[in-house]
């Protein structure tokens, strides 16, 4: 298909790039059988093209009864002019066969007329990186999608492979250019230029997409002063005092969830939902700080934080124009829902002063480097920033961290060893502490640690954040032209890692890969590790996604054991998911820990 689709564009595009050529070839049959003189456009008698001179009076006085009359762009009135003489029927064919053969063996021209905007940037003496284009004029457009054998986002893994597996290659969807980077080395080269007028920069594509996502936050601020402030700010509002005085409250969320899992002992429990709603309600409580009644409400923040997650897969938030009728879909009503539920915490705090939650603290920070150009006090986040930065705290604290422990509940599974130590590591903290948790004890599950790093080495957030080149860049000897989305391929980036690689990809697998033993050992432990992003933009709740995953993971070595469902069968995975995720959501048969009651005792 691809092939006959070339075709057909060569055709087409042939045409437009040498100016059409309206050729009467062959010869036109006249009643007079006199001889006719061969008319041409321009005519002879402009020197530039009179070629009579190298045409035998022979044939120019020839008694056949025929006529050329040609119009041509630049290529082919050369090639006309040479054979014009043996102009037949077949001729046509001929001459855009040639035309054909001439741009297919340009290669620079054959893709710039078959992917738009692809060329390289000729004032750069780098060359282009190898690449999978896709169908002529739309490029890859299904490289958002998944499979089940690899989890979202499989066709980079197929596109690297299919090239040999190289750090940076190209590949194109709906006239824009994306280029993959992977090696640490090569994404901090990239980076580097961050925020520069003629570096790289995040990138909103259009109006639906700036507002669903919030064009204000700490993710998409493009200006580096205001970067840097709303980096102190929001990042502020979780240092590392701030989540040390979340840790009881994020603890109460994970028995409750934990104790539900025990409800349905000896049953079926889908720990996908188990873990979603978790993190969930840490945003609604924590995060937002959320005055929300048990039941009904609780259920409605779930459902609807849920469809604007879900809606971030919507592939017209990533067309390169506005599409009119969006905001009525049903990410975008939840989008609106948050917000509004955002409103009215502010409206309370403006009414009843700060309290503990994480919006609150963004709220009411000051930055003491910077006054408010209105005043002569601090200078505090806008209303607006508040909202947008807000919404990216729910990604960072529900989507990523329900992905990663889904993926880390089925590799403990698969893995009762690793299980065991986990616990262990749990009973030891039990008998030196109690059942209480502190940011302290969390900061000794050194094993739990390692776990989780291992389930983020194997299986990365596979979330796509594009930085856009504002100027041709070069990384690795080869160069990313100006206007390319760039994307920070993490997943490679682990796979190639030299201190973990084998060449026939067990490591990465995770029946046969996962060993958070590596972690501890300086002769194996991995050499780069882009679980939470790098560069200026490495995810600023980072401290509260890992606080998130080992309360919710240590709660549950203390009171759940557990078997897998589907121990013995072939890990599938969620192909539609935004971040990777079992297709079952890792189904468990859950039973309670016999020595749960002799340790509180």
């Amino acid at each position: 298909m691809r092939k006959i689709s070339s075709l057909l564009a060569l055709s087409f595009f042939a045409t437009i790039a040498f100016g059409q050529p309206r050729l009467s070839t062959g010869f036109v049959r006249n009643a007079n059988p006199s001889p006719k003189k061969i008319r041409l456009s321009p005519p002879l008698t402009d020197p530039q093209h009179d070629f009579s001179s190298r045409v035998p009076e022979s044939l120019l006085s020839s008694s056949s009864s025929s006529a050329l009359e040609m119009s041509t762009g630049p290529f082919a009135s050369a090639v006309g002019k040479s054979i014009a003489p043996l102009t037949t029927p077949l001729m046509k064919r001929v001459l855009i066969l040639l035309v054909s053969a001439y741009v297919l063996l340009s290669k620079e021209l054959y893709k710039r007329i078959l992917w738009p905007g692809s060329g390289p940037d000729t004032s750069v003496a780098e060359p282009l990186p190898p690449g999978a284009m896709g169908c002529p004029l739309f490029g890859k457009t299904t490289l958002f999608a998944g499979t089940k054998e690899q989890g979202p986002f499989a066709a980079f893994a197929k596109i690297a492979s299919k090239l040999g597996n190289p750090k940076i290659f190209q590949t194109y969807m709906f006239g824009n250019r994306i280029t993959s980077v992977s090696g640490l080395d090569n994404v901090r080269t990239a980076l580097r230029r961050e925020f520069e007028e003629d570096g790289i920069n995040t990138v909103t594509v259009n109006d639906n997409f700036d507002e669903f996502f919030g064009g204000e936050s700490i993710l998409y601020e493009g200006d580096k002063k205001t970067h840097t402030f709303l980096r102190r700010l929001v990042g502020g509002a979780m240092s590392p005092s701030a989540i040390s005085a979340a840790v009881p409250a994020i603890q109460a969320v994970a028995d409750r969830q934990v104790d539900s899992i025990l409800e349905h002992e000896g049953g079926v429990v889908k720990m996908e939902s188990v873990v979603t709603e978790y993190t969930l309600d840490i945003a609604h409580t924590q995060i937002l700080g959320l005055d929300l009644a048990d039941g009904a409400e609780v259920e409605e923040f779930r459902i609807q934080a849920k469809n604007w997650l879900e809606g971030m897969t919507n592939p017209l938030l990533y067309l390169p124009f506005t599409v009119p009728g969006l905001k009525r879909s049903k990410g975008y009503k939840a989008h609106d829902y948050l917000v509004s539920k955002v409103e009215e915490k502010l409206e309370r705090l403006d009414r009843d002063g700060p309290d503990d939650s994480t919006l609150s603290k963004m709220y009411f920070a000051t930055d003491d480097e910077e006054e408010d150009s209105s005043s002569s006090s601090p200078r505090r986040l806008t209303r607006k920033q508040v909202i947008d930065n807000s919404l990216i705290l729910i990604v960072a604290g529900t989507e990523t961290s329900a992905s990663t422990l889904t993926v880390a509940t089925l590799l403990l599974g698969l893995h009762p060893e690793v299980w065991k130590k986990v616990k262990e590591e749990q009973r030891r903290l039990i008998s030196k502490y109690g059942t209480d948790l502190t940011k302290a004890q969390l900061d000794e599950c050194t094993y739990l640690d390692s776990v989780i790093k291992e389930t983020m080495r194997i299986r990365p957030i596979d979330g796509m954040e594009f930085r856009k080149t504002k100027e041709t860049i070069v990384v690795d000897g080869k160069q990313i032209p100006k206007n390319s989305l760039v994307y920070a391929n993490v997943r490679q980036t682990h796979a190639d890692d030299v201190a973990t690689f084998k060449e026939d990809g067990s490591h990465m697998s995770v029946t046969e890969g996962f060993d958070p033993d590596r972690w501890a050992d300086d002769t194996r432990k991995p050499s780069v590790f882009m679980g939470f992003g790098e560069g200026g933009r490495r995810c600023v709740g980072e401290r509260l996604a890992m606080t998130e995953m080992k309360v919710f993971l240590s709660t549950l070595a203390r009171k759940v054991d557990f078997d897998l469902v589907r121990s013995n069968d072939e890990v599938l995975w969620n192909k539609n998911a935004f971040m990777s995720r079992p297709i079952d959501g890792t189904e468990i048969i859950p039973c309670a820990v016999v020595e749960a009651v002799k340790l509180e005792a």
